[in-house]
Order: structure tokens, then C-alpha cells, then sequence
């Protein structure tokens, strides 16, 4: 591989790294974790902190810190140790289940926080909603859309495993219409 062609897969596999961070960022963890954990799952052998801090051009404190939270949240573990004895780390293999352990600790907790909030909300006395221009329809209506959620995610976290599609499979199908907008749903027929 000449020089040039070195180059450009190192800048496409930063480029990409930063576009996952982004991802990750919008998720709620940080830029780096995703930017770490897209280095490690790519890599053919495992990585220590010192090839983490010359390929994103970090600090050591930043990676010392994103990689334990990156193992708190089980999404890599440890490898061993490398010919220098510093710790190596490799991604978690199974991505559906670190995606659902995922859901398991923070998505289940963020839904039940929501629903506590709204059901306080919903306990409000009609009047005083009103009052602070608040309607109350919409109110139930964000509690039916609260509780579909949880039902979505109780369904697809009870899993054990899975693969990465089939998860995909059961998100488009929870958030997918059953019949096209604005179609009155059909009855069943009755024989």
C-alpha cells in the first residue's frame, strides 16, 4: 500500500469515527465513545489506550475515562494485555445484545421517569391546566404515546439476544402504521 493510499483510508476511517461519535452523541453518550468504540470494533486485533490517543489525537485522560465508561456500559471489554503490558480492548461481539443491555439501563429508566413526570402532570386538577393555557387532551394523548413506547421497548428488551436486524426489524415494525393515514382501520369480518 503506498503512502497516499495509507493516507486515505485513515482519513475515511476518521471521517467515519466522527460521523458514529455524532450518532452516538445524539443518543446521549459522548462523541468520543462512539469515536473509541468505532476504532476498537473495526480493528482487526484489539487496541490499547496508547493507539486510541495517536488515531483520535486525544488525551490520555479523555481515553482513560471514555474507556472505562465504554466498559461500564458493556459495549468492550478487556483483551488481555499487549507486549508493552498495557491493557488491550476489543469490542463486544454481539451487537444485538450489547444494544439491548443498552435499552436495559438507560432507555427503561429515562421512559420511567417520563411516565412518573406525566402521570403528575395528568393528576393536575383540569382547571389549573387550563388556567396556564395547558390542554388536556393533549396531555392524554403524550400519556397513550408514553405508554405505546414502553410496550415497544418492554417488547423488544425482554430479548435475551438477537441480532443487530432482527432489533431493526422489531423498531420498524412498532413505529410503522398498520394502515395508511387517514384510512379508517377495517373491521374484521365476522363468519
Amino acid at each position: 500500500m503506498t503512502k497516499k493510499d495509507d493516507q486515505r483510508v485513515l482519513t475515511e476511517l476518521e471521517e467515519f469515527a466522527s460521523e458514529v461519535g455524532q450518532f452516538m452523541e445524539y443518543w446521549g453518550f459522548k462523541k468520543v465513545h462512539g469515536q473509541i468504540w468505532c476504532h476498537i470494533y473495526l480493528s482487526q486485533t484489539p487496541l490499547d489506550a496508547a493507539e486510541l490517543m495517536r488515531r483520535l489525537r486525544i488525551s490520555k485522560a479523555l481515553v482513560s475515562i471514555s474507556l472505562k465508561e465504554l466498559l461500564d456500559f458493556a459495549v468492550i471489554e478487556e483483551a488481555g494485555k499487549s507486549e508493552r503490558g498495557t491493557r488491550l480492548y476489543k469490542a463486544r461481539e454481539d451487537l444485538g445484545a450489547t444494544i439491548l443491555d443498552t435499552l436495559r439501563r438507560r432507555e427503561r429508566k429515562m421512559m420511567a421517569r417520563i411516565r412518573t413526570s406525566h402521570s403528575l402532570l395528568e393528576r393536575l386538577d383540569p382547571q389549573e391546566l387550563q388556567d396556564h393555557g395547558v390542554e388536556r387532551q393533549k396531555v392524554a394523548l403524550l400519556g397513550m404515546l408514553i405508554r405505546i413506547v414502553e410496550q415497544s421497548l418492554d417488547q423488544m428488551i425482554k430479548r435475551q439476544s438477537g441480532s443487530v436486524f432482527d432489533l431493526l426489524g422489531m423498531l420498524s415494525q412498532s413505529f410503522v402504521p398498520q394502515s395508511p393515514p387517514n384510512t379508517p382501520p377495517q373491521r374484521p369480518e365476522i363468519t
